[in-house]
C-alpha cells in the first residue's frame, strides 16, 4: 500500500473515531441534565474527534425538530462546567437564544460546516409555546 493511501486511510479512521464514544459516555461525561419528559437535554462530556476536548450538547424541541446540537467546546473539564451551567440555566429559566449554531468543534461537524455553511438553528416560537404552555 501505498504511503498516501495510507495516509488517506488513517485520515478517514480518525474521522470515524467518535463512534466510539457513544459507548464510553459515562467516563467522559462532565454533566447531563434531562427534562422529566426526556425532551431537551444539556449534556458535557469529554469527546475524542474535536479541536478541543471537550463539548456541550443541547436538545430542545424548538430546534432543528428536538434534534442535538454542539453548542459550547472547552479545553478543560473546568472551563466545560461552566459552560454546561450556562446553558442549563438558560434552559431552566428559558431565556432561549434565537438561534443555536453548531460550534464546529467535531471533525465531521467541520467537514459539514465546509461543505453547507454555518450550521445555524433558528427557534421555533410554536413549539417554544407548546412547551412551555
Amino acid at each position: 500500500m501505498a504511503q498516501n493511501e495510507r495516509k488517506e486511510n488513517t485520515r478517514r479512521m480518525n474521522m470515524l473515531e467518535f463512534l466510539q464514544d457513544k459507548e464510553t459516555y459515562e467516563d467522559r461525561k462532565v454533566d447531563r441534565w434531562d427534562s422529566g419528559d426526556k425532551t431537551k437535554m444539556v449534556s458535557t462530556a469529554a469527546v475524542s474527534d474535536g479541536r478541543k476536548l471537550f463539548e456541550t450538547a443541547v436538545k430542545h424541541p424548538a430546534y432543528d425538530d428536538g434534534k442535538m446540537i454542539i453548542v459550547g467546546c472547552y479545553d478543560t473539564k473546568a472551563e466545560a462546567q461552566v459552560g454546561h451551567d450556562k446553558w442549563l440555566d438558560l434552559m431552566l429559566t428559558n431565556k432561549l437564544p434565537k438561534v443555536l449554531s453548531d460550534c464546529g468543534n467535531a471533525k465531521i461537524s467541520q467537514l459539514i460546516d465546509l461543505l453547507d455553511g454555518v450550521m445555524e438553528f433558528e427557534r421555533d416560537e410554536n413549539i417554544v409555546d407548546a412547551v412551555e404552555g
